[in-house]
């Protein structure tokens, strides 16, 4: 599938990830509505996936950073119906490309898609948690 990967979902789009976050993801349900808006209008970077050739939203992920040094994926998904097409692979080797990101030491927690983040350099320490080191990390 084709892909464009874009930095800003539209109020539409943030309702509709909004509302898979609120229903239909197994984290963070604790949180209201309004604090996820809150961490997806704060957050570093938003990266919406579409389709290239209808312009439809297929899943979003939000990253969170100091901007130097950091990166966590939080909110990662790829909605129901678009999975298995290379969406997450696609927005993985973007937002790991990013140059505004190549010295980061990248975080998340996944109880799902290890399998996935592994084979982008992460290493689970745990059951949930996974690390893909700086390349810097061999330098301190």
């Amino acid at each position: 599938m084709s892909v464009v990967i874009d930095y800003q979902l539209s109020v539409d789009e943030l309702n509709r990830t909004l509302d898979f976050l609120m229903e239909d993801a197994y984290w963070n349900r604790w949180r209201s509505r309004d604090q996820i808006r809150q961490q997806f209008e704060t957050a570093w970077k938003v990266y919406a996936v579409r389709s290239s050739e209808t312009g439809e939203l297929l899943g979003t992920v939000r990253v969170s950073s100091d901007g130097v040094s950091y990166g966590y994926i939080a909110d990662g998904f790829v909605f129901p119906g678009h999975r298995g097409d290379g969406v997450g692979s696609t927005v993985l080797e973007v937002l790991l490309a990013d140059p505004e990101a190549a010295d980061f030491r990248w975080m998340l927690h996944t109880a799902d898609a290890q399998p996935l983040y592994s084979r982008f350099g992460f290493i689970s320490y745990g059951p949930t948690y996974m690390e893909r080191p700086s390349r810097h990390s061999a330098s301190h």
